[in-house]
């Protein structure tokens, strides 16, 4: 396709891309306003809008409310350690110099599934607890994380405040668990249902990272499953 066929806001969003890639604008660096960008490339607002949104989507740009639009920082590296257990997300985000955040979804204590009976030794009617989160980095969202642990082991994680908080660090508070090493981990690859890429402000269908993960902690014993979806073009893993 030809520049003249195509589409304005492709232009402008391949314009923008194209600095980005080149350095022009840099990570942590604010790009112009829609206002500016209207300006400069005569068009209007809504168009520069859409160019804008599709960076966002793309990993390329952040927006934050009431400061402008930024440049992303390089897409997140986590590396799976020995006996596959994920680095904590928050530790990645502030070695990196990123603030991490969590967002509470959902939280809920139902009766265990059989996967979960099986992983954690469970009778049947037996409760867990499932905490929803939307976790992000400089507060651009980066996974949906839902963790299942059982219900009695763990009651002041159904009780306490899981804004902004690790959960790695919160069951080293309460209980002095670290979850050290991983029994399995499934590694699968999805779009995003239209809920899904609401949450996580991407298209619908866009590619995410599906992960489930049964968690040990020091002593062999089963601490959590973990199922969370990443953004793809924000989130890279290490095998």
């Amino acid at each position: 396709m030809s520049q003249l066929e195509m589409p304005l806001y492709q232009q402008i969003y391949d314009e923008i891309k194209h600095a980005v890639d080149n350095g022009v604008y840099a990570p942590g660096d604010k790009i112009p306003t829609e206002a500016e960008l209207s300006t400069k490339y005569a068009v209007s607002r809504i168009t520069v809008r859409r160019a804008i949104e599709d960076l966002s989507a793309a990993g390329f740009l952040v927006k934050r409310r009431g400061l402008g639009t930024f440049v992303c920082e390089p897409r997140m590296r986590r590396k799976l350690l020995q006996g596959g257990l994920p680095q904590s997300f928050s530790e990645i985000c502030r070695k990196s110099g990123r603030v991490p955040g969590a967002k509470l979804i959902n939280r809920e204590i139902v009766v265990a599934r059989q996967d979960e009976r099986e992983f954690f030794g469970l009778d049947e009617g037996d409760l867990v607890l499932h905490v929803q989160r939307l976790r992000t980095a400089d507060e651009q969202p980066i996974f949906e994380e839902n963790m299942c642990l059982p219900y009695v082991e763990n009651k002041e994680l159904a009780r306490c405040d899981l804004q902004g908080n690790s959960l790695y660090e919160l069951l080293d508070e309460f209980y002095g668990r670290k979850p050290v090493q991983n029994q399995k981990v499934l590694v699968e690859a999805m779009g995003a249902s239209s809920e899904r890429a609401g949450r996580l402000q991407v298209p619908v269908s866009e590619p995410l990272l599906f992960i489930t993960t049964y968690a040990l902690d020091q002593d062999d014993k089963p601490v959590y499953i973990g199922r969370q979806y990443f953004i793809g073009s924000r989130y890279m893993l290490d095998l």
